[in-house]
Order: structure tokens, then sequence, then C-alpha cells
């Protein structure tokens, strides 16, 4: 179904505020450029707003090597008098990273935002987006969103970031936004800052162009004047979503399915009789940046989905295994494996999908050790049946814990598709038990443990996905079901000797910790929470004292209208009557009576 312009773009505009705001901008002018007029309107009614800009700015053309320190030192400058055109008192602060190098220097990035982000404390972030075309500006939007997205409940710094709004604006790209903001009275006040931007201006027009790009996002909007876009991302939006993911949400990707690969993988995907979930998952991996060398499907005694399949083979090399019979879903794992000729190997159950960088996030990890074997987050992703197919009803952060070999053998904590291990590592440790046809995946997972540590990579990559229906499918076993149970039970009685006194205790301390920082968290909500119901209180108490007073004013100008009225339709009277003595008296006086009464008068001597 097509969807409507509405509902992919605002039709009204909106304002962007927040009692602490921190602008980040790759060069000194991207600020101005892309979120001037905002800055500008927030100027003097939010608590405290500041500019970081991360890079020198001397990469432009025309500066030789013998002038960058003169020409870095006339952009600060430049960027000083820009933010106080804005209205700023504030003045920016600069990072000093080399233009145009942000990309490789990621690790200095995230640290000199993470250093930033702690001390400003700001509930709305304001950046480049991750659509640009410049490097730089995309490497700003993906550290970013890396940082805030991979805090976790639990962390000392959890608090700052789970309120965090991250606003993006466009520079060079435009993205499809989800806030329009209406920066018509502020225009002057950004014609002004980016006046103070001599430098640029002498290369190239960067204000008219942004200029023009502001007055086409008037479209939408009712009245005259230019318009700033934004995509605007809440923590909870940002922590369930892939960054490759959400660039390809808000505008075109610089990176292209295939583009980042192909990666040293081989991915193992279990089905049977799904042939649309299965399609669904084989073009997760044919959109993937680093698309898998080769994926082994294994039909688990189903229809043949040769017809799904065959769609795929331009894209990897793709394997079908049909066994005449059903063998399971572990022998099916364990076949796959046994067919797959990479030296990774990755799994994807029919009914899952992995986002765009979920195996360019896992080969990096993995390459980058020391651990052998990673794993990745998933969002948990509840679909119930609607228009037009599924549609899903819940999205939550359910499975994202750092690994912990004790917690294993208590409870499984990650899911088999976000994992990533050698194929030797794999037959080592034996494989799936073909015993088991429920939670094989945690059997497997505390042998893996016991062979080689795991590293947590605090990246949601992936989607578990849940089926309402199938519940009652009988090849599908509820997590409640007596089948699965019996599958944990036997699983939890065969590692019995490798849980100690000494590792429960952990794993409690742990428990415990989680259980208080969500008591914390809990109370802290709870406390925004009353302060949120008091500023309600007191703004409908003023809304209601409000409503009184012009309920008051206007019952007294209703009155006085009423008295003014009534004083006119008196006058009109007196003025009808007036109006009739006139003519009484202009006929009395034309009258031969009249006359003769004058001419008497005269005679008597009283005229």
């Amino acid at each position: 179904m097509i969807q409507r312009e509405d509902a992919l773009i605002p039709y009204a505009a909106s304002d962007l505020t927040g009692a602490r705001i921190l602008v980040l901008a790759a060069h000194p002018d991207d600020e101005s450029l892309g979120a001037g007029g905002t800055i500008a309107k927030s100027a003097g009614k939010a608590q405290a707003i500041r500019i970081w800009i991360a890079t020198d700015g001397t990469s432009q053309e025309g500066v030789g090597p013998g002038d960058l320190a003169a020409y870095a030192a006339r952009r600060r400058d430049e960027a000083v008098r820009a933010a106080a055109a804005l209205g700023l008192t504030e003045p920016p602060r600069f990072g000093g990273l080399g233009d145009r190098s942000l990309a490789e220097e990621t690790d200095a990035l995230r640290a000199a935002l993470a250093a930033e982000l702690e001390a400003f404390s700001p509930d709305l972030v304001l950046a480049p987006s991750p659509v640009e075309i410049h490097p730089d500006h995309r490497a700003l939007a993906d550290a970013l969103y890396a940082l805030v997205a991979a805090s976790r409940a639990g962390d000392p710094d959890h608090d700052r970031f789970r309120f965090l709004r991250l606003a993006f604006y466009e520079l060079s790209h435009p993205l499809l936004p989800n806030v329009l903001v209406d920066i018509s009275a502020e225009a002057r006040k950004k014609e002004d800052a980016l006046v103070a931007f001599a430098s640029q201006q002498a290369v190239r027009d960067y204000a008219s162009a942004v200029q023009g790009l502001n007055a086409y996002r008037r479209l939408t909007l009712d009245g005259r004047g230019p318009v700033e876009a934004f995509r605007v991302v809440t923590y909870a939006e940002a922590s369930t979503t892939s960054l490759e993911d959400f660039r390809r949400a808000i505008g075109p990707s610089a990176i292209e399915g295939g583009e980042r690969g192909p990666a040293p993988v081989s991915v193992v995907i279990r089905t049977r009789n799904r042939p649309a979930l299965l399609r669904e998952a084989l073009e997760s991996l044919r959109t993937q940046t680093a698309r898998p060398r080769q994926v082994v499907v294994v039909n688990d005694g189903g229809a043949s989905p040769r017809e799904v399949t065959d769609a795929f083979r331009e894209s990897f090399v793709l394997v079908l295994e049909e066994p005449k019979q059903r063998q399971g879903r572990s022998a099916a794992a364990n076949r796959g494996v046994a067919l797959a000729t990479e030296g990774l190997v990755a799994f994807l159950d029919d009914d899952d999908v992995c986002f765009p960088d979920h195996l360019a996030i896992l080969a990096r990890a993995q390459r980058e050790g020391p651990e052998p074997a990673v794993y990745s987050d998933a969002v948990t992703v509840v679909y119930g049946p609607g228009e037009g197919g599924w549609v899903p009803r819940v999205r939550a952060l359910q499975y994202s814990l750092d690994y912990d070999p004790d917690y294993l053998l208590y409870a499984n904590y990650i899911p088999i598709h976000t994992l990533l291990l050698p194929r030797e590592l794999y037959r080592k440790v034996g494989g799936f038990e073909e015993s088991l046809e429920y939670s094989e995946d945690w059997d497997f997972l505390i042998r893996l443990s016991a062979e080689a540590p795991l590293r947590h990579v605090r990246a949601v990559t992936c989607e578990y996905r849940v089926f309402e229906p199938l519940a009652s499918d009988p090849g599908h076993a509820a997590a409640g079901s007596g089948a699965f149970q019996d599958a944990r039970r036997k699983i939890f009685e065969r590692y019995a000797a490798r849980r100690t006194d000494a590792g429960l205790g952990r794993v409690l301390d742990r428990m415990r910790a989680q259980v208080a920082a969500w008591y914390d968290r809990d109370g802290l909500s709870q406390g925004e929470l009353k302060q949120l119901r008091e500023n309600l209180r007191r703004a409908t108490e003023s809304l209601a004292r409000s409503e009184r007073e012009r309920a008051s004013e206007t019952g007294r100008l209703r009155t006085e209208n009423e008295l003014l009225h009534e004083r006119a339709a008196e006058t009109e009277r007196q003025l009808e009557e007036a109006q009739v003595w006139r003519a009484t008296l202009d006929r009395i006086y034309r009258s031969r009576t009249w006359k003769l009464h004058l001419l008497l008068e005269r005679l008597r001597g009283r005229r």
C-alpha cells in the first residue's frame, strides 16, 4: 500500500526545543548552515546552548601547508562571530581533530564526544545527518548514534542517554524529516551568521545553497519564509534500530548492499514451509553492506523452497540442501555447517532478519579479537496480523547482556543469529546436540563458553521476530509449553556440575545490581513523572485561571457592549424624535399662521 504524503513528511511546523542543547558540527559553519535558525530560535529561551566543532576546518581548497595555522584561527574567529550573531553568549568549543579525517579517527572522535556529553549533559543534540555527502559529516553522525545507541540500563552514564533526543540536520543532502522548524522570524539572524563565514563564501556560495534548501522545505507548510528540516530520534528508537537501517530509512545511503563485502562468512538458514518468511530472511542478507560469500539453506522436510532461493543466486553462493525426511532443527544446523566453506559461520532462522550492517559489524569485531567468537544484540519485535500482512505490535531491546559464562548456565541471553564464530571452533565444540529439538542453541552456547570466551558487541544488528498466530502451530513450542520446559530442564541438569556457589553468587550480585539499577531508574522516572504531573497541574490551573479571567473579561465586555447598544439605540431614538420635531418646526415656520404671529409680535414691540 502506497503511503500518503503526510505520512512521510510533516505538514505542520514544530518547535525543536530543549533545556540544554548541544550543537555538533564537523566544520566551522556546519552548525549555522544546518541549524542556525533553530539555534537562534532557542537562544535566550534554553537554559544553555553549546556548539562543539570537531575539526580544525583546514582541509579547504587553496590552503597551503604553511597557511594552516592562520586559516584555522580565522575559521575559529568566524565561528565565534557567527554564534554571537545567532544570539549565543558562549563561544563555540573546538575539538581540533583533523579535517577530512574523522572516519579514520573514530576512537578519538568517540572519546571527545563522550567527554562533551558528560560535561554538558544535554537533553537535545543537533548534529549533521548520517546521509550527508561529506565523509566528516557522516562520521560525526555515526559516532554520535553508535555512542548513544550502545548505552544500556545499569551503565553509570545511562541516565544521561535514556531521555536524550538526537536531531539530525541537513547540509549538502536532503533527508526524510519528521520535524520542520519555521525560521522565518530568525532568517535575518541566520543570514548574519552566514555572512560571518567569509572564508567559506569565497570558496563556494554555501549560503545560497542552504537558503534554497530552506525555501524548498516550506513546500508542505503554510505561509512564507525559510524552514529547517530535522530527523529527530529518541534513545529508545536508536537503541533498537541499527545505524544502517536508520540511515536507509531517512535517505539514500552512501553504502549499498555488498559494497563492503563479500564477508568471509557462511550463513546457515534452517527452513520448513515458510517461503514468504524465508524470502525476507534472504533479502536481509542480500542487502548487507558486507554480503556473506556463502548462504546454506537447509530445508528440513518441507516443500521445496527452490523458487525462492534461486532468486538470490546472483548475490552470493547459495547452497540448497533438501534431505528426503525431516531430521530436526539441530541436525539441520549441523548439516548446514558441514556444507559451509567459509572460515566464519553465522546462523539465521527463516523467521528472523538481519539489519544491513549485521555481518560488517560482527566480522570487524571478530577480526579485531582477541575473542574468537562474538555476538551482538537483537531487538525483539512481536508481529500480529494486520492490513496487508504482518504488523509490528511491540518492539523491545530484550537481548543485550555483556558476556557472563556463569549467567549463561542459568539462562540464555544470546540469540543464535547474533553469533559469529570460526567454523573450526563450531566443529571442535561438537555442534548442536541432535537429541534436543528446543533450546539447542542454549546447550551449544554453554559448551562454546567452556571452550573459548565470547565478546559482546553493543549494537542492535538483527531482529528476533515473534509471530502471534504461530503459538498454535503444531511445529512451534511456546516458552511455557511442556516440550520447551522439558528441553530446558534437561539442559539445566546436564550442566549442574559446572555451576558453583561462587558463580551463583556472582550471578546473584549481577541480578541484584540490575534490579537496583531498575529501581533507581524507576525512582528517577517516578520523580520525573511526579514533576511532570506537577507541571501539568500548574499549567492546568494557570489555564483554568486564564479561562476564568477570560470569561470574566468576556462577560464585562459583553455587558459594556450591551450598554453601548442600548445607548446607541436610545441615541437613535432621540435623533428620530429630534428629526420629527425639526420637521414639525420647519412646517410651523413656513406656515401663514407663524408669519402672522411674527407680524403681531413686531407690532407689539416684542421682536
